[in-house]
């Protein structure tokens, strides 16, 4: 974690000194959702057969991880279990391709595809189209595949694009830290924004959520408003290149993790039991073997979103986690229903 994020969610009161740019955020992130809430459209796209094909917005009003990923996957398979075509657009951060809109194919780079699309590629087989521009990848993924239902995987503040749904994940073991709008806090739009969202799910909530320390500038919302609970269960330790199941031992080994809060990844392997030396870097980390070269003689622990950048690199002592998200029960089930 960063210093200004450390500060973030430890109440800094030196934060203070940014609060006029903070002000200034809030304005223009007020004013730019009022200038573009009529292009806000709450109507469907259409398909090749004329077919009217909801949009819903996986987001957050946060910077930071809050398992957007995971839960996309889990909402992504509930619609497949239930006989629809799922198409997926995304920015693509981090990737480097040199035309856009950009179709993932399964073994394609990451640093083409960026590593959450490919991980989404790769897990649900599904159509992921990246751009920038996410009305682009509407526009190119509707021309190309058959849906019944597009997912944005982020994109809440991309008011050009029409969406039925808005769906906001927040974090729960770090919040919304102190409340504040970039750069004060972490905050991409005030807390309110919560209120126009269709649902808000809060991943891994600790004991006492909201009522944690620094948050009674927003944990009023939280009581006051209903959302729904996500959890991250782990699954299988896989082999980075032979993706066969592994058994982790006693040994102590790196845990790896290039992703918006690693904590979490390592609080999951402190309750499965494993011994670990941490090893964070930033989130969307581009990795290199150098970064690998005082860990050559260990056994190696990955997240699954850092494993499909690493596999070119040959590491043959490493190892990823999969895990999956658990929602309430009836949750992805009230989700079909508004939709369908």
């Amino acid at each position: 974690m960063s210093s200004i994020e450390k500060a973030w969610y430890e109440g800094a009161k030196w934060l203070s000194i940014l609060r006029p740019f903070s002000f200034l955020a809030e304005r223009y992130a007020r004013s730019k959702r009022k200038k573009y809430l009529s292009k806000i459209e709450e109507k469907c796209y259409l398909g090749r057969d004329g077919a009217a094909i909801p949009l819903i917005v996986v987001g957050n009003i946060s910077v930071g991880g809050t398992g957007k990923t995971p839960f996309t996957i889990a909402l992504s398979e509930y619609f497949i279990s239930q006989g629809k075509r799922v198409g997926i657009v995304s920015r693509g951060y981090g990737s480097k391709s040199k035309r856009f809109p950009f179709d993932v194919m399964e073994d394609c780079s990451a640093d083409l595809s960026g590593d959450e699309p490919l991980l989404l590629k790769q897990r649900l087989g599904c159509p992921v189209v990246i751009d920038p521009d996410r009305t682009a990848a509407v526009d190119y993924l509707l021309l190309n595949y058959d849906v019944d239902v597009l997912i944005s995987d982020d994109g809440m503040q991309h008011y050009n694009m029409s969406r039925v749904m808005e769906i906001a994940l927040i974090d729960g073991s770090r919040g919304l830290g102190n409340g504040r709008m970039l750069p004060e806090g972490p905050l991409r739009e005030p807390v309110d924004r919560l209120s126009s969202v269709d649902f808000v799910v809060v991943n891994s909530a600790v004991d006492g959520f909201p009522k944690t320390s620094n948050s009674s500038c927003w944990s009023s919302w939280f009581e006051e408003n209903s959302y729904f609970n996500m959890s991250i269960e782990p699954g299988e330790f896989m082999s980075l290149n032979a993706g066969q199941s592994e058994v982790i031992t006693g040994e102590q080994v790196y845990a790896v993790s290039g992703i918006g809060n690693p904590e979490r990844f390592y609080n999951t392997l402190s309750l499965m039991g494993v011994k670990y030396y941490p090893k964070a870097f930033s989130d969307h980390h581009d990795f290199s073997l150098l970064d690998f070269v005082d860990m050559v003689d260990h056994r190696i622990v990955m997240t699954e979103k850092d494993a499909v950048k690493c596999r070119e690199l040959d590491l043959g002592n490493a190892v990823y986690l999969s895990i999956n998200a658990k929602l309430d029960d009836g949750f992805l089930d009230r989700v079909y229903k508004q939709l369908f």
